[in-house]
């Protein structure tokens, strides 16, 4: 059955990508490069087609359950993951020094909730109708053969959000539902590999 067949391999890549991410904190901790760089290699090849048939086939069919804010949720969350698994792989050709090993090792600990989180989705497509699970499991299958890299559906995932809270500023009755909550600038600067190596503070400490 689809649902049977959708769930034994949802899990199952859920179970690799916690293993691979359990294997990089350890390579990590130990300040081995080449573990790194080859553990966010296989992270990043495992977790983009993945992700893909998540935010474009399963997310959405669970809007009929759990109903429109509470995927808008997921896939807010998802894209955060998705930035985080890019910046990850990023982060695999700098030199890893002790400020790449502690961010890398924040990086990892942002994505292994997504997976523990994610895993249980997979109990609530058992009760959607057999064309919703056909559907998703269709789409499971064609990412494995599309193989698309991570870098482009980060890319992709962030126009598209992009795009949707556009619109949702152009309806007056949704400003203010859809208002963020004000942040300090410090808190809202996104943190990045590159702005971290070349952090100025840290460039005149170095130059002293």
């Amino acid at each position: 059955m689809p649902v049977n067949d959708f769930t034994e391999v949802f899990r199952d890549e859920h179970r690799q990508l916690r293993d691979m991410l359990l294997g990089l904190i350890a390579a990590f901790e130990s300040s081995d490069s080449e573990r790194v760089r080859q553990g966010i290699e296989e992270m990043t090849a495992h977790a983009a087609p993945h992700f893909q048939y998540e935010q474009q086939a399963l997310y959405p069919a669970l809007a009929v359950i759990h109903g429109d804010s509470y995927v808008e949720k997921l896939l807010e969350e998802h894209e955060q993951a998705l930035e985080a698994a890019q910046l990850l792989a990023e982060l695999a050709e700098e030199e890893l020094d002790e400020e790449a090993v502690e961010y890398g090792l924040e990086l990892v600990r942002q994505l292994l909730p997504h997976v523990s989180d994610r895993d249980g989705l997979a109990v609530m497509v058992e009760v959607l109708e057999p064309a919703a699970v056909e559907k998703i499991h269709k789409a499971q299958k064609e990412s494995k053969k599309g193989r698309v890299s991570l870098a482009a559906l980060t890319k992709r995932t962030k126009k598209s959000a992009a795009k949707g809270k556009k619109a949702s500023r152009v309806t007056p009755r949704n400003r203010k539902a859809t208002a963020a909550p004000k942040q300090s600038a410090k808190a809202s600067r996104p943190r990045t590999p590159k702005a971290r190596k070349h952090h100025p503070a840290k460039a005149a400490k170095r130059a002293k």
